[in-house]
């Protein structure tokens, strides 16, 4: 990484406290933040009504260039991803997805270079992981995805890190980033409209509970016992479903949010009748929604599609026995959207 933090990174009381080191009012640094988070806008020399000392002293303490940024769009399902160039090493980088559906417009963020969880159906964990991202760089995903909303005349209204990474191993960044993007004079995004995804790591998890913050979380679980789960998700630190169920009654408590289980749907895996009776007896009184996610099939992996029969069949299971469901739609598979696609296709091309 460079030896100098990303512009991106600062929050505004640090903006605040930089404009003051620099003999500056406290307003200076108020429009600091504005240009970067509230325009946009990283590069010094287009902040216009910024006196020229305090912008050469910007640019002498951060890293003010924006990062590379390769888009690929899928017309059809509104769906564009971004292959975010890290600056620390050529060719690789982060994906970022924008997803626009009916009013809403949702930033899909990374957490980390790569995915130590390795969960067998997803291309992030292929290469292991790199490293963790800076607040800044997750910040930067947040930019990108809003300035190509922007030229779409739309405005990113959700927020879910449950791109690249597992985010509670990387708790700090991910927060710290998390409150810039909600901040009022920052991203303005809603807190209730933001979601963090995680296998269930219990020490982050328990500490989001104790602050109390209004995120959303959401659990992947994919399986219906903890067996299956194992070959699923061969992460040793992961909660059992047994600490995920107890964990989501103590966020509903702390934070009066109820929590989300994402199930990626795969077929002669975990999409069978008797698979969702099992999932339904172990959800059964649950406050909390299971978010079906028919699977987005990988080049390279034999994971398949069920059929949206299987899938309409499986979601009225769960509807019968009184569990919350929805069914994500299918959506950016022709742009390698999945998590870890995008960035696998670019590094063998650029090695």
């Amino acid at each position: 990484m460079s030896a100098k933090r990303r512009i991106t990174d600062l929050s505004l009381a640090e903006f605040c406290e930089f404009a003051a080191a620099q003999h500056q009012r406290p307003f200076r640094g108020q429009q600091l933040f504005d240009w970067v988070m509230g325009r946009g806008v990283c590069s010094v020399s287009g902040m216009s009504n910024v006196a020229k000392p305090l912008r050469e002293a910007l640019e002498a303490h951060f890293d003010c260039s924006p990062p590379r940024v390769q888009w690929s769009g899928d017309a059809a399902s509104g769906t564009e991803k971004a292959f975010v160039q890290l600056s620390d090493a050529a060719g690789d980088g982060v994906e970022a997805v924008l997803i626009m559906e009916g009013e809403r417009t949702t930033a899909c963020l990374s957490s980390q270079a790569g995915c130590p969880v390795a969960c067998v159906f997803c291309a992030s964990g292929v290469l292991g992981l790199r490293r963790n991202l800076t607040r800044g760089e997750i910040v930067d995903q947040f930019l990108a995805v809003r300035e190509r909303a922007q030229s779409h005349g739309r405005r990113v209204s959700n927020i879910v890190v449950m791109g690249m990474g597992e985010p509670m191993l990387n708790y700090s960044a991910v927060i710290e980033a998390l409150d810039i993007i909600h901040d009022p004079k920052g991203g303005g995004i809603g807190a209730r409209h933001i979601t963090i995804s995680t296998v269930g790591l219990e020490k982050g998890v328990a500490r989001l509970t104790a602050e109390g913050k209004q995120y959303t979380l959401a659990f992947s679980l994919h399986a219906p016992n903890d067996e299956l789960r194992r070959e699923l998700v061969p992460f040793a630190a992961a909660m059992s479903i047994d600490a995920m169920v107890q964990a989501a009654a103590a966020y509903l408590d702390g934070t009066g949010r109820e929590v989300t289980f994402e199930y990626v749907l795969l077929d002669e895996v975990n999409a069978s009748s008797d698979d969702a009776h099992e999932l339904a007896r172990r959800l059964r009184g649950v406050r909390g929604t299971v978010n079906l996610i028919p699977y987005n099939e990988n080049p390279g992996f034999n994971w398949k599609r069920p059929s949206p029969e299987q899938v309409d069949h499986f979601a009225e299971i769960l509807r019968a026995a009184g569990v919350k469901v929805s069914v994500r739609k299918r959506k950016g598979h022709r742009i390698l959207a999945a998590c870890g696609q995008l960035r696998l296709q670019e590094l063998h091309r650029t090695h």
